[in-house]
């Protein structure tokens, strides 16, 4: 009988592998010296916003549900340290190895962490989003992370902001100054000392109640793809 890595079955009751992955030992240093490179490298960004985002900064409260492509998260701290109030944020990140790097990178600028996605720890994971936002916290969710495809917005977002009656915050970083990593995702690096301009829009929860539910994500995308500067945007599903 051929062996079968349960790492790579889908898993959304975590029925086969109930532990998250995290970093320990050797890998927990190196991730922390990282980590203060990381924050030189960020504190070094100039951040831009234009009138609507700051409108919709001041119109948006907690608590809500943030939405970030998953090609923005390198710089995404940042710009929670700078805007919003990152003790207060919960995002969203997968259980696997490489995203407890990802974990611990968000630790040291006082972000926590939900490990689960769409297809591993996906129940248990819902039952703490909702939590969070009972007490008032808000929610990080990339809805095309963590393996794409490219800027798809998946419904789990806009489910979870449904159904605790909270709304979106749309919330995107462009950097016209970077270079793109070779992912999936193209990932956005900005370079050091360059201007990031983020774009943001707040859709109230009701607003939310009233799209269409067989529309509401294509809507919803189409709102995020025009915050978004990218030459990479993925065609429409």
């Amino acid at each position: 009988m051929p062996l079968v890595d349960l790492q790579d079955q889908p898993d959304p009751f975590n029925q086969l592998r109930p532990e998250v992955h995290r970093l320990t030992g050797a890998r927990l240093l190196c991730a922390r010296l990282l980590g203060t490179i990381m924050r030189l490298y960020l504190g070094s960004l100039r951040l831009r916003t234009d009138p609507a985002t700051r409108e919709a900064l001041a119109a948006s409260s907690s608590p809500r549900v943030i939405v970030v492509w998953h090609n923005r998260s390198l710089v995404i701290p940042q710009v929670f340290k700078r805007f919003l109030d990152p003790r207060r944020i919960h995002c969203l990140v997968s259980p696997s190895r490489l995203a407890a790097w990802e974990v611990d990178f968000f630790a040291q600028f006082h972000l926590r962490c939900i490990r689960g996605s769409s297809s591993r720890r996906s129940v248990q994971a819902a039952v703490e989003m909702r939590r969070a936002l009972r007490r008032g916290e808000d929610i990080g969710i990339s809805p095309d992370g963590p393996s794409g495809p490219l800027y798809s917005l998946k419904p789990g977002a806009l489910a979870i902001a449904r159904k605790a009656g909270v709304p979106l915050l749309l919330l995107i970083p462009n950097a016209r100054t970077a270079v793109r990593a070779r992912t999936w995702d193209r990932h956005l690096i900005p370079l050091p000392f360059s201007v990031v301009e983020v774009k943001a829009r707040h859709i109230p929860a009701s607003t939310l109640a009233t799209l269409d539910e067989t529309n509401a994500a294509h809507t919803l995308r189409a709102l995020c793809l025009e915050l978004t500067e990218d030459p990479f945007h993925a065609p429409p599903p």
